[in-house]
């Protein structure tokens, strides 16, 4: 095919043989019974050197010198005076000795208890080797069921516990991703272990979560079935340099993102196939006869074996998912997700382009506006390739001459579109409502496809469960994605869970005869002139995409292929699968790569698997949910460790803020990539003051993976751009063991917030209460966590942290509202403060209505009216929202808050 054929065939099958998985290509690395000889020969060594230094020692002491020379009374001046003997120098120092055995007995004590909670004891005052000596005795034990075995049951339950959630989650090792402020060199050790964890079991260490962190014992419990089968985990990894050039040590903790090769008969625990994640070679040009089966060969090869995760290619997926939870959310918080929910939902937020997306949006209804004013049809595209700086419409036949704001090249085959810093907010139609994203190229730009361009079926060919993890995701952009708002999705052979995504603009059916039956009366409608007829008075025409997750029955497919028609329409079928009546042939190989050698691409495929598809499912369902019943009890207040009030806020000279935009006050300069770094580390630590080790923020800030180097670069210049305190001492603090954390002199709003409400609960008077109610309040800017740069902060919802937020807030600003019953202005006051982070709270608005009905009457309720119906849009209203709106305005009749 050629730039001008957009209905020739795209794609052509991919031709490339798995890499084997067979178990024995890992007997190396395996589980032997003189392995075991040797951890069992180190661990009995370190018990009884333990052993002898807890017992051993005061033994001695017992029968060299008796017991321990205790005193028995205060010793007097004259005492002091008096010249020492040898046996009086000889009881001091038995006497130190015995000092020194009991503070080390302290120290193992306090090891084994922090080895029991599954953390990290802290330091001892004035310990030092001494403790260290404790922790590594004792680690070298931590497992021999000693101290592990009653360890499990102390401990809270290993985030993957259960067999049948760790067998939902599709989980990817991270690969490395350094800083590109960075150059990381990868060694060929790091890669020939990536290829050798190819086609073996692999679990992958979560990040520690309310003080417990994983462990080889809970580990092999959860996927062997006995703890006492962490040596052979032990043994199939000691000798594997980690993501961050650490290896497995029993003497210290595994570190969050560390993968370890599992025993065959692990459950619960996925194998990792081969993914290619380096920048891959394009194919040949069209005229060049080279196969698609060549280049995604030549593309793995370039690339390696290391993995990558499911989201690789689904920026603008995850981008559309994100934002429109995110609305849902604004106007119904609903109840708790499902944790493995939340896990996808980071996922999400550090994948999604949310700058990219909303500028498609943007430049497509702007295009369709300037046709229109200009009296030109928009220009024929059928596809798009979108990066940071611009975007390009593919279109077919060329079109020399350009609308306003764009510039055609290629003899018009090609209009690009630069990005400025200040893009306009357009509304009304779009020209390209079936435009979805296929993935990311190697250039790392999103390459897109108009489904109505095809005129008929598009086929996804290839590994089967790839290519009905691309046809998902074209189906959920479809649902989500902002400027496919005229887009209706009809979807068959995808889970059901798939209707609960969006704002209901996915259709499920299980038989599609009879929609077919309907579709075939009306398609002579659906292929009208499509772009002529947006650009008219009433600008809508409206699509439909059928989205087929597996390939159709014969019968089936021919009336599918019936359907095709000689152009555009505003009818498309997307099968994953083959069909041969298809227009365009996409294919997808088992590592998740799409090839293009007519448009000289190689794509890393946006797509989403069953497991994420539940669990975005779960998201949208939870928001349309009511969570645990009210009990008449107000919302708990985690005390903070800080006591910071408003009056510190606004004498600190150095502020974190996350009650709104989050943003570091004070600070010094850095680049803005750098300082979107450095503003991470500091907004987690300032949410987790009692310190972070190092290697625990880097997994944080660089979820992907990250080296040491780059890590401790980025905590060096984060301390540089945090400063110093008044007294000279860094306002990033190491402390003796490394933990990182925040000086005291640092405020943060959420902190100052809590304390003030926290405070109110414990007034002596309406009053006081009151007004520690309106200083709390008064901290807050906007919704939570607001204006997060791309890639980040996907950990602030596995923390729970912007829900905690909102029920706080919102709960404060009711009680206010409560307290200031006859002041109709400062009860508007309060709800206003408590629906500028929770929008959604129809509570908040009928005390706002009451208010503004007090103060303005009926105009005031009008006002309020609209407002609610732009925040609630979509949503129904409470049984008791429409009583009040009728009981103030009986003649406006039931508020429409749907269209």
């Amino acid at each position: 095919m050629s730039a001008n054929d957009p209905e020739g065939t795209i794609m052509n099958d991919i031709g490339t043989e798995p890499r084997s998985t067979d178990p024995a290509r890992f007997a190396a690395g395996r589980f032997s019974e003189q392995s075991v000889q040797r951890s069992t020969g180190e661990t009995i060594g370190a018990a009884l050197a333990l052993m002898a230094l807890v017992i051993g020692i005061p033994a001695i002491l017992l029968v060299l010198s008796g017991p321990p020379p205790l005193p028995t009374g205060a010793p007097s001046m004259r005492d002091f005076a008096k010249e020492l003997s040898f046996d009086d120098l000889l009881a001091v120092l038995v006497g130190v000795v015995w000092l020194a055995w009991a503070y080390f007995v302290i120290c193992v004590v306090v090891e084994a208890a922090a080895a029991r909670r599954g953390g990290v004891a802290r330091s001892l005052p004035l310990a030092g080797p001494v403790q260290t000596a404790a922790r590594l005795l004792v680690g070298a034990v931590l497992l021999t069921g000693l101290i592990a075995g009653p360890a499990q049951a102390a401990s809270g339950p290993s985030t993957s516990s259960s067999p049948v959630a760790a067998a939902a989650t599709e989980v990817t090792p991270a690969p490395v991703t350094p800083d590109v402020s960075e150059p990381v060199a990868v060694s060929d050790s790091a890669t020939k272990a990536a290829d050798q964890m190819v086609g073996s079991k692999v679990y992958v260490v979560k990040a520690p979560k309310d003080g417990y962190h994983d462990n080889l014992w809970d580990i092999a419990e959860n996927h062997l079935g006995d703890g006492r089968r962490y040596t052979e985990i032990f043994e199939l990894n000691k000798d594997r340099i980690q993501h961050d050039g650490q290896t497995v040590d029993l003497a210290r903790l595994i570190q969050p993102g560390w993968e370890f090769v599992m025993p065959d008969d692990a459950t619960g625990v996925p194998v990792i196939q081969a993914t290619p994640v380096a920048p891959v070679t394009p194919a040949a040009p069209v005229d060049t006869p080279t196969s698609s089966a060549d280049a995604v060969d030549h593309a793995t090869d370039v690339a390696g074996v290391e993995s990558t995760p499911w989201w690789a290619g689904a920026g603008l997926l995850a981008a559309g998912i994100v934002g429109s939870l995110a609305l849902r959310r604004r106007r119904r918080l609903g109840r708790d997700p499902e944790d493995d929910a939340l896990d996808v939902e980071s996922d999400l937020r550090i994948a999604a382009t949310h700058a990219r997306s909303g500028w498609v949006d943007q430049v497509l209804r702007r295009l369709a506006r300037e046709c229109r004013e200009q009296g030109i049809e928009p220009p024929p595209a059928y596809g798009a390739t979108v990066d940071d700086d611009s975007i390009e419409l593919l279109l077919s036949p060329a079109v020399p001459q350009a609308a306003e704001g764009w510039t055609a090249i290629d003899g018009g085959r090609r209009w690009r579109c630069e990005r400025t810093d200040h893009e306009s907010v357009e509304h009304g139609t779009v020209p390209y409502p079936a435009l979805v994203s296929l993935g990311v190229d190697t250039e790392g730009r999103d390459v897109m496809l108009d489904l109505e361009a095809a005129g008929g079926v598009i086929s996804i060919s290839g590994d089967p469960a790839m290519a009905s993890q691309v046809a998902t995701s074209i189906a959920v952009q479809a649902a989500t994605s902002p400027w496919t708002d005229q887009l209706r999705v009809i979807s068959s052979g995808i889970p059901a869970s798939i209707g609960e995504i969006g704002d209901a603009r996915i259709t499920v059916v299980d038989d599609l005869n009879d929609d077919l039956d309907r579709i075939e009366e009306q398609i002579v409608g659906l292929r009208q002139d499509v772009l002529t007829g947006r650009m008219s008075r009433r600008g809508f025409v409206p699509s439909t995409v059928l989205v087929l997750g597996e390939s159709p029955e014969a019968e089936l497919a021919v009336r599918l292929g019936a359907l095709a028609g000689a152009a555009r329409q505003a009818f498309s079928i997307v099968v994953a699968g083959e069909h041969r009546a298809s227009r365009w042939r996409l294919t997808v190989d088992e590592h998740g790569i799409l090839s293009a050698p007519s448009l000289e691409l190689t794509l890393h495929a946006s797509r989403i698997g069953p497991a994420q598809l539940e669990a975005v499912a779960e998201l949208f369902t939870a928001t349309l949910e009511v969570g645990e019943p009210d009990t008449g009890q107000r919302v708990t207040i985690a005390a903070p460790q800080r006591t910071h009030d408003d009056a510190d806020w606004s004498t600190a000279p150095r502020r974190v803020g996350v009650l709104g935009p989050i943003g570091v006050d004070g600070a010094g300069d850095l680049t803005p990539d750098r300082t979107d770094v450095a503003t991470e580390m500091v907004v987690y630590l300032a949410m987790h003051p009692e310190g972070v080790h190092p290697n625990v923020l880097g997994g944080i800030v660089w979820p992907r993976g990250v080296t040491p180097d780059v890590r401790d670069a980025g905590i060096s210049r984060a301390r540089a751009w945090l400063g110093t305190d008044a007294e000279g001492n860094h306002n990033l603090r190491s402390d003796a063991d490394g933990r990182l954390s925040l000086a005291p002199s640092v405020v943060c709003d959420w902190d100052v917030a809590r304390n003030l409400l926290l405070e109110s609960r414990r007034a002596s008077s309406a009053g006081d209460e009151a007004d520690l109610l309106r200083r709390g309040l008064g901290m807050v800017r906007g919704e939570p966590f607001a204006k997060l740069p791309e890639g980040r902060f996907g950990w602030i919802v596995r923390d729970g942290l912007p829900r905690a937020m909102v029920n706080v807030i919102a709960d404060a600003a009711l009680r206010l509202c409560a307290l200031l019953g006859d002041d109709p202005g400062g009860v508007a006051s309060a709800a206003e403060a408590g629906l500028r982070i929770n929008p959604g709270n129809q509570e908040l608005w009928r005390e706002l209505i009451r208010a503004r009905s007090a103060s303005s009457g009926v105009a005031g309720v009008r006002l309020t009216l609209d407002e609610m119906g732009v925040a609630l849009y979509g949503i129904a209203l409470d049984a008791e929202t429409e009583a009040l709106v009728d009981e103030l305005m009986p003649d406006t009749g039931t508020l429409a808050t749907s269209g």
